[in-house]
């Protein structure tokens, strides 16, 4: 299968090379113009030219009823994963905005800084709740009708309240447990929240419904990686192989499995992926039958109580465990009369 066909795959490449963790902003980027490729060319000077400089009428509410959406860029920390949206995701809005029907829900925007605008003087606002609809109103522009406009709502949002934006809009809008789960776990790694109850209360999650879904932002980079599109992998995948990799030698093995993986020439599935990546773990971890003994357990008691004081034990994989109650009316010598029968009954001379 490998990974160099998977977008998502480019993008981890490139952190791979810088020892990197992934830069989940890449996808986010490219939303502006450049971002839906159009069927004939035209010159980007005067079509830039004409967004930056179209007039737009903003009510007192903050309404805009013609906001070009080529001088809109989504906000970094956006949920949706801009550049794995396609045609066939965004079929209904591009047919809403192609048609009579047009867009029914404005998107809600808010200024980029000063600062950072000077970056890209073309690019003027990011989208905080609304990414499917812009690119869908990118591609009607950049395709059949270069005078499509959004219809927005600009609002002065910190990062704090464009997440609650963010938020209503993933409630109105399907999305995969893993979008939501990293835009959960970039919150809380880039300190827009600082402890899981305050993003939990803020945006109105169930602590265990969010302590599931940022399992996701524990996945390694290059399990992530192997999936050519990481919006399939499911919560239990991610709960399975992150305790997996709790053991260093698991975690060893699932990662050489990553490698073959990526350097086959085979497809495979996402769940053939995850089915292969949890057998290399278990069976790094799992001992060889051929290893197993036969268990054995014993035990001493107080010949006053007449309860367990000392208890032996030989498991399936040649451990012996030995526990003794602090409790007790055995003398040293009984003790260790009792711990050398045991070790003789397991064959150890």
């Amino acid at each position: 299968m490998g990974t160099k066909n998977s977008m998502f795959g480019q993008v981890v490449d490139k952190a791979n090379q810088n020892n990197d963790e992934i830069p989940e902003e890449k996808l986010h980027e490219n939303s502006t113009i450049s971002s839906v490729e159009p069927k004939k060319k035209r010159s980007r000077t005067n079509v830039l030219s004409k967004a930056v400089n179209a007039k737009k009428t903003i009510t007192e509410d903050g309404y805009i009823d013609n906001l070009d959406p080529r001088i809109c860029q989504t906000w970094k920390r956006q949920s949706r994963f801009f550049n794995l949206l396609d045609e066939k995701q965004c079929d209904d809005l591009i047919s809403d905005f192609k048609s009579h029907i047009g867009q029914k829900i404005p998107i809600v925007i808010r200024e980029i800084p000063k600062d950072i605008q000077k970056q890209n003087p073309s690019i003027k606002y990011e989208v905080v709740a609304g990414s499917r609809r812009l690119w869908s109103a990118l591609y009607v522009v950049n395709n059949f009708n270069e005078e499509f406009r959004l219809k927005a709502i600009i609002k002065e949002l910190d990062d704090k309240q464009a997440s609650i934006e963010c938020e209503k809009e993933n409630d109105r809008e399907e999305l995969s447990a893993f979008e939501r789960g990293m835009y959960y776990h970039r919150l809380l790694k880039e300190g827009v929240f600082e402890q899981q109850k305050q993003l939990s209360d803020s945006l109105n999650i169930p602590p265990a419904t969010l302590n599931e879904l940022l399992e996701f932002g524990r996945i390694h980079k290059n399990i992530v990686d192997i999936f050519e599109d990481p919006r399939e992998i499911k919560k239990l995948w991610a709960k399975s192989l992150n305790q997996l990799a709790k053991n260093k030698v698991a975690e060893k093995a699932i990662l050489k499995k990553v490698k073959e993986i990526a350097n086959s020439s085979l497809e495979y599935t996402s769940q053939k992926i995850f089915t292969l990546l949890k057998k290399a773990g278990v069976d790094a971890v799992q001992v060889p039958s051929s290893n197993k003994v036969e268990e054995i357990k014993k035990e001493i008691k107080d010949p006053k109580t007449k309860r367990p004081v000392v208890n032996f034990e030989r498991t399936k994989t040649n451990k012996f465990r030995i526990n003794i109650d602090n409790k007790h009316n055995l003398s040293r010598e009984e003790i260790i009369s009792g711990i050398d029968k045991f070790l003789n009954d397991c064959g150890m001379e």
